[in-house]
């Protein structure tokens, strides 16, 4: 248990830092893109490390049921949720988008009681009822400033005038976060189920099993997400990708999705999924803190307020 709560604040605290490296490359690259981009990376990057713990023999574990299990959390994760937060992101900005999205632990728990066995308990309600508080205050907070959007625009042009974000696409944008929040929380639970069905004992067989893991969802996400982002942006999309940004690229790529992934799937093993996932929510709060000081995002009362309500409440109801 000590592991897996290291190893899931870990993971917390590599994907507060890596969403805003994300935003800091929003201008420059496709947003969708990206998320292929860093699946790719982040395969190969597993794909290295299973010649050193057990090669192609672990393949054999991967029976039909778990790779059914895995695939659809992959798709559910990488593939839709991890899209719609960046897309979230980039319309209302990370201080915002953050802290929505942190409540997927509260659907974690929601799923877990009737799936993973979880206990209904007084303070999962009442941290419940903190995190919908927390929402109405974050979702009620003034759009993103017209220089902050412009900031996060895909791929820009010449001659495009920066303007402030619309409401339609405001309250579409935290729909979005929520809704990332909600397929995160699926995409959680059915990789638990899906280590449970091998049941590994000591800490080198979690180890194993995360690489083996790792290396076939972050697959089935790179290979979902290329022709997809191919069809809808085209072959220039790919253009990014080259000369002296790509080693910068690479790396993001490697520390967000390589590493960070990592030691999610050892705290999901060892911490549980409603565990793994309380620490993970750890990660709004830590880039809230990170906007203000690295990215001199405009921090108010409200947002302060209702990021402080969404992590009680999401402590509260995994107790």
């Amino acid at each position: 248990m000590p592991f897996g709560i290291l190893f899931a604040s870990t993971a917390a605290l590599i994907w507060a830092t890596s969403s805003l490296m994300v935003k800091a490359q929003a201008a420059r690259v496709d947003t969708l893109s990206f998320n292929a981009f860093r699946v790719g990376v982040g395969a190969l990057f597993f794909y290295l490390l299973l010649p050193f713990f057990g090669g192609s023999q672990l393949l054999a574990q991967l029976t039909p049921p778990i790779m059914l299990t895995l695939g659809v959390s992959v798709i559910l994760g990488f593939c839709i949720g991890d899209s719609l937060y960046f897309w979230s992101m980039t319309k209302i900005g990370a201080s915002r988008a953050m802290p929505i999205s942190g409540i997927y632990p509260v659907f974690t728990w929601l799923l877990a009681v009737p799936l993973l066995n979880e206990r209904v308990t007084v303070s999962a309600v009442a941290g419940t009822v903190l995190v919908i508080a927390a929402l109405f205050l974050l979702s009620r907070e003034k759009p993103a400033d017209a220089d902050e959007a412009n900031d996060m625009l895909l791929a820009p042009s010449a001659g495009i005038v920066p303007r402030e974000i619309s409401p339609r696409t405001r309250y579409f944008a935290i729909g979005g976060a929520v809704f990332a929040a909600f397929v995160w929380a699926c995409s959680t639970t059915l990789l638990r189920l899906g280590i449970q069905m091998q049941a590994p004992v000591t800490l080198y067989d979690n180890v194993q099993q995360t690489v083996l893991i790792s290396a076939f969802r972050l697959t089935v996400a790179a290979l979902l997400l290329a022709p997809v982002t191919q069809w809808l942006k085209g072959a220039r999309v790919w253009a990014s990708y080259r000369g002296a940004a790509l080693p910068r690229q690479i790396a993001l790529a490697l520390y967000s999705t390589g590493i960070g992934s990592l030691f999610f799937v050892l705290g999901v093993a060892l911490a549980g999924a409603a565990r793994a996932a309380l620490l993970n929510s750890a990660s709004p709060l830590l880039g809230v803190i990170f906007s203000w000081l690295f990215l001199k995002e405009k921090m108010t009362r409200r947002v302060w307020a209702g990021t402080a309500l969404a992590i009680t409440g999401v402590w509260l109801v995994l107790l």
